[in-house]
């Protein structure tokens, strides 16, 4: 059976480039962006991965690229979940309209549910689909990190040359607008990333204090109550309710905000 993952920590989360990384590395693909993963094809494969024969992965769509297809792959994910003991339930509906936000949550998750059941084991990514093409990676394989190293480094010589040369020729060029726009672009694209994530971390900050306003809120009312109010201990509890740093002073509608709230 597998480990089940419920820890919502959003400080170990990888970044958007790191996940695409992750992904690509472990399966032998060449994704380009968290969306990809909306078709379903890459979980099912590291479902077979941690835990094979959990799931029939001649069945599953590598080559989706319809809805309806996608929905095909999360439906044996999920049977791969039920056999499996793994109670996450999977948000298909939100998934397969290809979002980022809703994607890249998944994906979090599902990293700490691969870390957590992963042991090490030996796999044959493209061996184990049979060499298939898989939608939106550019074929069935992943171009060797070596061969991509290789080839930039003689691109970036190259490039370095011909710029010599050109601006040699022509001292006074300038940057193409094309260029800029490009630059600008990607610029956009990062800090709308960067506050996407920002934005899952203040989510997750606001569940965890609003879960434990309601936990003292509880306690309040119960040391409130007549038959136990008047004991010392109960005092010193209240005391450590409404204690306050230095320099903080509760707004003037405070008290009676708690007593509204108290008559409901």
């Amino acid at each position: 059976m597998a480990v089940n993952v419920h820890n919502s920590n959003t400080t170990a989360n990888l970044s958007r480039t790191e996940m695409i990384e992750w992904v690509n590395d472990m399966l032998q693909l060449n994704y380009s962006k968290v969306e990809n993963l909306c078709s379903g094809a890459a979980y099912c494969q590291f479902m077979d991965m941690l835990f094979p024969g959990c799931l029939g992965l001649k069945r599953v769509r590598f080559d989706a690229n319809q809805d309806y297809q996608y929905i095909e792959n999360f439906k044996i994910l999920q049977n791969s979940f039920k056999k499996k003991g793994v109670d996450k339930v999977i948000p298909v509906e939100r998934l397969v309209k290809g979002r980022f936000q809703d994607n890249f949550e998944f994906s979090q998750w599902f990293k700490k549910f691969f870390d957590a059941n992963y042991r090490g084991q030996e796999y044959d990514p493209v061996g184990r689909r049979a060499g298939k093409a898989v939608a939106d990676s550019g074929g069935g394989t992943v171009t060797p990190k070596s061969t991509k190293t290789a080839s930039s480094k003689t691109a970036g010589a190259s490039s370095r040359s011909t710029g010599t040369a050109a601006s040699s020729r022509s001292t006074g060029s300038k940057v193409s607008p094309k260029k800029v726009d490009s630059v600008a672009s990607q610029r956009y694209e990062e800090l709308q990333t960067r506050a996407t994530e920002l934005q899952l971390t203040i989510d997750g900050l606001e569940k965890e204090r609003d879960f434990y306003f309601g936990k003292l809120r509880d306690i309040e009312i119960l040391c409130q109550q007549p038959e136990v109010e008047a004991h010392p201990l109960v005092g010193e509890i209240l005391k450590v309710l409404y204690a306050t740093e230095d320099g903080f002073e509760a707004p003037p509608d405070a008290g009676e905000e708690i007593q509204d709230q108290g008559d409901y």
